[in-house]
């Protein structure tokens, strides 16, 4: 079995806001960090730290999922109170919440680790003078991985190269520039220090070369908005290009490639082997390798509706996890327009990705009235029988005729969203059933024997895919002066041919005289919806609130959305740690 790199010293370098904790907790013998970190020993346990923080602290928790996947236009978290509300709709938002201190801090946890890592790296009695090499690029690229979300999340602020011991009593915020400058600097490293496997090459979560090429590509395309001139932004688009075209012309000795289905790139056996995805968070099988040993991943049960409970049906390992699927639950459900985005008949994305259907897992199934009465069935179904295996529940992004008569309950999608608005339905019935997005079902909850609601999840997570490439390249082409619809119409097309239900590949294809950046958001959100890139997308076209207030594409946040919402409000604890708070400043409309 592969190895996947977890928890390593996971309490080697923790940083409380900006500043270092007892760095003894790590060695309780009573050395100190320097004379660990010279070991190359030591010092690999310093870079599996700023690895477990991804995972154990990020991505496969819930925060991550409300920030990056709400805010935007393709979800809505169905929670009625609490943070949820906060992080994913603007509504109440306080730089007093935990939660945006909580990604602050722990961002910068993986900042000032990989700082240390920097700085001693030259004092390391290294052994391996190849893992020396590869160490420094994993390293560079962590910290401009995690910088990359500081500041597309906090805006300017802090830029920390030195690793931090003590808090300093000022602080001082940096410029777009500089802060770009040094992710810039650290994936040139990374890209001059990778290999194209991990090293070891057994250990499963290591950024390698297609990573580091990719977060440039990235990084660059999202520098775009800073720049002030056409001619600047040009630049960045030819940068960001490059470094895209790059991993799709060397697929083979970077060792990436396309699945040929939609099915295959997530089905559950290739999540821990993907050859689709250019950069993994992962989480162990074993709990207690996890740095969150009893909720490492729990992706699995965010974004389920609810279906147990209801027509006979039990929650199983085939269906999911549901228990976050009710009124009130941390749960995400899509919005009108992104179902209205797929056409289902010609896009074999939406039935790989989504779940509608739900066949009877009991013996048999006897309607009873509560179950016809909360699907508005007609009454003459009570005391009808349903064998196993049947199809009794469908909630569907269609609008179905003669719903209420059909042998099975039926939730349409002008039951789950009010048809005038497209908010989300009032009716209590209805708002907790709708399309379930499955890319991040875990097959080893089964698989271990563990319950059908367990929160050990050990999936991992895909920051980066292939197709993201593609869409680089068809986004510069549109986008820079002198770029050519065609050449983005032919790399578009590279995903929508693989999407393509049989038989309609040419109706797939998209024509140069589509290729705007609407139309690209557009494929981004059918391709890459639920894995955490909406918000960032949004924000760095400067789509937020044209999206969900002009459009309406996402009713139900349009209130409480206005031109702040591309920056999240700094942390008050933050704020409060510090001598000149009002130098330093709160980000524009947060309070």
């Amino acid at each position: 079995m592969n190895k996947h790199i977890i928890k390593g010293a996971v309490a080697a370098m923790m940083v409380c806001g900006l500043a270092s904790c007892d760095l003894e907790e790590y060695n309780p013998a009573g050395s100190t960090a320097d004379n660990i970190f010279t070991s190359q020993d030591g010092f690999n346990a310093l870079v599996n730290s700023a690895y477990a923080y991804w995972g154990g602290q990020l991505y496969g928790r819930e925060d991550p999922v409300l920030l990056w996947n709400g805010g935007g236009d393709e979800w809505i978290n169905i929670a009625n109170g609490g943070y949820g509300r906060q992080l994913s709709k603007y509504q109440e938002c306080l730089s007093t919440q935990g939660q945006f201190s909580n990604t602050w801090v722990r961002l910068y946890e993986i900042v000032n680790d990989c700082n240390a890592g920097i700085e001693r790296h030259g004092n390391v009695v290294w052994t391996d003078s190849h893992m020396a090499r590869v160490r420094m690029g994993e390293l560079s690229f962590m910290r401009a991985l995690a910088y990359w979300h500081i500041v597309e999340n906090f805006g300017n602020v802090v830029l920390r190269t030195n690793e931090t011991k003590v808090m300093e009593p000022k602080a001082y915020r940096s410029t777009y520039e500089d802060l770009y400058k040094l992710m810039f600097d650290d994936l040139q490293t990374a890209c001059e220090n990778l290999d194209p496997d991990p090293y070891p090459a057994n250990e499963v979560g290591r950024a390698t070369l297609k990573a580091a090429y990719g977060l440039m590509a990235r990084v660059a395309l999202t520098y775009v908005q800073y720049c002030n001139s056409q001619a600047e932004k040009d630049k960045f688009y030819e940068k960001a290009e490059a470094a895209a075209r790059y991993v799709i012309d060397n697929q083979a000795s970077l060792k990436v490639s396309l699945y040929d289905t939609p099915a295959e790139v997530y089905a559950k056996e290739n999540n821990k082997t993907n050859h689709e995805a250019m950069f993994v968070v992962t989480h162990s099988t074993v709990s207690s390798q996890n740095m969150k040993s009893g909720n490492p991943y729990r992706l699995h049960s965010y974004f389920h509706a609810k279906y147990s409970g209801w027509c006979g049906m039990t929650q199983n390992y085939t269906d999911g996890n549901d228990k976050n699927g009710k009124a009130g639950g941390m749960c995400m459900m899509p919005t009108r327009h992104l179902l209205n985005l797929f056409d289902e008949e010609k896009d074999s994305r939406y039935n790989a990705w989504f779940k509608e259907d739900y066949y009877l897992n009991i013996d048999d199934y006897v309607w009873k009235d509560v179950d016809i009465e909360h699907f508005e069935m007609n009454p003459s179904m009570v005391g009808q029988t349903v064998s196993k295996g049947d199809l009794v529940m469908r909630f569907t992004k269609k609008a179905v005729d003669d719903k209420r008569n059909k042998p099975y309950a039926v939730v349409d999608i002008n039951d789950i969203y009010d048809p005038a608005t497209g908010a989300v339905s009032t009716k209590a019935n209805f708002n907790i059933h709708f399309p379930t997005l499955i890319k991040f079902d875990d097959g080893s909850i089964e698989a271990r024997s563990l319950p059908t609601n367990s929160e050990l999840g050990s999936n991992d997570v895909f920051l980066m895919r292939l197709p993201e490439m593609y869409f680089i390249v068809a986004e510069c082409q549109v986008m820079k002066s002198g770029g050519s619809t065609a050449e983005a119409a032919k790399y578009i097309n590279v995903i929508r041919k693989r999407a393509a239900v049989p038989g309609h590949e040419t109706e797939m294809e998209a024509k140069a005289s589509e290729m705007t950046l609407d139309y690209i958001l557009e494929e981004r959100s059918r391709e890459l919806c639920g894995e955490h890139l909406r918000w960032f997308d949004l924000k760095r076209t400067g789509k937020i609130v044209e999206y969900i207030k002009t459009r309406n594409y996402n009713p139900d946040i349009a209130p409480y959305v206005n031109e702040n919402c591309g920056l999240r409000p700094i942390p008050q604890n933050f704020l409060n740690s510090i001598t000149n708070p009002e130098e330093f400043g709160q980000n524009p409309g947060w309070s």
